[in-house]
């Protein structure tokens, strides 16, 4: 018996991936494009026979945002709820649908209104597999039961909760030791940043067993699929110390610890977040540092050298000095992501800058920022570029973000990026301005364009480039030449 096509609901279902669910439309209010969930043409598919409707209904349904939902009836919502796959909630956003129970993902940001229902709904989604919860306007306690049910978890982003009860982090967290694969911690709500430094340390600053949760929150369960873990710790959020304890088959690290900020002068927290590291995280190789002290800084890259080879590695700064570069150096032949940003020094010597890459024959991936209170034309950053020994033949991504001053010294007139590649490439780099998601066009000189794309020819490897913000892509043919969305580098 012949079937056609059109009559197997997996191939209508591949159909349907492709028609447009959402599109950009100028708001009123902001005067920004916003995404708005508007499936004209998906309605019109669904209306050629039952099956095609059966199968597609699912897929109209999978995703919901309160904020491009706005102007969907409620009972519509309601009515379909039970679809949902996907569910996100705005600050500000106003909302009253949590009867679904097949969510996978949800990223939760919801005003004070909201928070007895949301708990319902989480516990009510076993399947979760993804959940960001934000608890900005509500400071509650996390409740042990809050996260009980979700066996699956794998992602989990915790932020503004109320930390006066110490176990409360742990005891929520207890249940998902058997599933949770990446923890991010933002700030929290409490007497953090108070704390003995000193307390637990025995001599040379290392940890003493019977303190092995000194700086957690509470009792921290083993949780041993985690392998990457961000937190804010001392002043705003949990100390770090007790998970990276916890975690030992981690992989990836991202801390910001905000020593400067509360003034801490001791080595003795980047000396305990090393030993840490080389007890109990043999398999760490990406590390991304924000908040010490620089001297403290250097010091726990120079020991991690000792035990752990970084192919990843992101630091903020004050200042490069050869001290920098010699610390980091020391993972040269392992390094394939590097990412530097340098915040305050007015004079950064970016020839020293470019000696680093020299010394990494595997770097992939470089990003540069310099944020000082002195603007850094671009065109020095290029000029050091150009005239520095470096030509890593296998970098594929170079990420470059100054701030330009408002007097261009570059020759040429400055006009939109837009308009200069209105004949297409530029010595086959492709510009995305639809990636900013929104109108605006940087401006750069055309001479300063070209001079750019030839300064970068020799880096055969080069896929990706990003200059200020504007993003470019190289390739030999238009199909090949979309953006990838792989993300660049961030430094907050």
């Amino acid at each position: 018996m012949h079937t056609s096509p059109l009559d197997l609901p997996e191939i209508v279902a591949r159909i349907g991936h492709f028609l447009p669910l959402w599109t950009l439309e100028l708001s009123e209010v902001t005067d920004r494009r916003e995404t708005v969930f508007n499936p004209k043409t998906f309605h019109v598919c669904m209306l050629v026979c039952q099956l095609w409707r059966q199968t597609l209904l699912p897929i109209l349904w999978t995703d919901y945002d309160a904020e491009g939902m706005r102007q969907v009836p409620q009972d519509v919502l309601t009515r379909n709820s039970h679809y949902f796959r996907t569910f996100l909630l705005q600050m500000g956003a106003t909302c009253s649908i949590f009867s679904c129970t097949r969510l996978v993902i949800a990223k939760l940001h919801p005003d004070v209104l909201n928070m007895d229902d949301l708990r319902q709904m989480i516990r009510s989604n076993p399947g979760l597999k993804s959940l960001d919860w934000d608890n900005f306007t509500c400071k509650c306690t996390l409740e042990p039961d809050d996260l009980s049910q979700l066996s699956q978890l794998e992602t989990l982003t915790l932020s503004d909760w109320d930390d006066s009860d110490p176990d409360s982090l742990g005891k929520a967290l207890a249940p998902l030791a058997a599933s949770l694969k990446e923890l991010h911690l933002g700030a929290f709500a409490g007497a953090i940043g108070g704390r003995d430094l000193d307390e637990g340390l025995q001599g040379e600053g290392k940890l003493s067993e019977e303190s092995n949760d000194v700086y957690s929150l509470g009792n921290i369960p083993l949780l041993p699929l985690m392998e990457y873990l961000r937190a804010v710790g001392f002043l705003y959020g949990p100390d770090p110390f007790g998970f990276i304890r916890r975690c030992p088959n981690i992989v990836r690290l991202d801390l910001t610890l905000h020593e400067e900020t509360i003034g801490i002068e001791s080595r003795l927290p980047s000396r305990h977040i090393f030993d840490s590291i080389s007890r109990h995280c043999p398999r760490l190789n990406s590390l991304a540092l924000r908040g010490l002290n620089q001297d403290h800084m250097e010091a726990l890259i120079r020991d991690c050298a000792a035990t752990n080879s970084l192919s990843e590695l992101t630091v903020v700064v004050r200042s490069v000095s050869q001290t920098t570069i010699d610390s980091i150096a020391l993972h040269a032949s392992t390094l394939e992501t590097l990412g530097i940003l340098n915040t305050t020094d007015d004079d950064a010597d970016l020839d020293l800058l470019f000696q680093l890459p020299v010394r990494c024959p595997r770097l992939k991936w470089l990003s540069v920022a310099a944020w000082s209170c002195t603007e850094t034309a671009g065109r020095t950053v290029l000029d050091a570029l150009k005239t520095s020994s470096w030509r890593c033949h296998e970098l594929e991504v170079l990420d470059v973000d100054v701030i330009e001053p408002d007097n261009k010294t570059d020759s040429g007139d400055t006009m939109g990026l837009v308009a200069i590649f209105a004949d297409g490439p530029i010595q086959g780099w492709y510009h995305h301005p639809e990636i900013l998601g929104d109108d605006y066009d940087y401006s750069m000189s055309e001479v300063f364009v070209r001079d750019l794309f030839e300064v970068v020819r020799e880096f055969q490897h080069l896929r990706q480039l990003r200059w200020c913000g504007a993003m470019f892509t190289r390739s030999s043919h238009p199909a090949s030449a979309a953006f990838d969305g792989v993300p660049f580098l961030h430094f907050d």
